[in-house]
């Protein structure tokens, strides 16, 4: 099971590479390779289309969204948020 501090190095990682000029939008494959070389090249999170990064049980541990200003971040998942237990959709 993905760790604390894994969740929040592979959350750190995405809101820095995607705030990059270079980087043009939320492409899910390029951000789950982005997650995966912060981790040491494990796959700890997987990131769904829909920007949810999920642990290994499915269940989703954070979120990827773009702020009104432009700004994308990366946060924790609130467990108290509906649907917050949601797991990874089938492809």
């Amino acid at each position: 099971m993905a760790s604390d501090v894994e969740i929040e190095r592979g959350l750190e990682a995405v809101t820095a590479a995607l705030n990059e000029p270079e980087f043009d939008g939320f492409d899910p494959r390029r951000v789950q390779e982005l997650v995966d070389a912060a981790l040491g090249g494990e796959r700890w999170l997987i990131v769904d289309p829909g920007g949810g990064p999920h642990d290994e049980s499915a269940r989703r541990v954070g979120a990827i969204r773009r702020t009104p200003s432009g700004e994308w971040i990366a946060e924790r998942q609130n467990p108290a948020a509906a649907r917050s237990e949601v797991s990874i959709p089938a492809d």
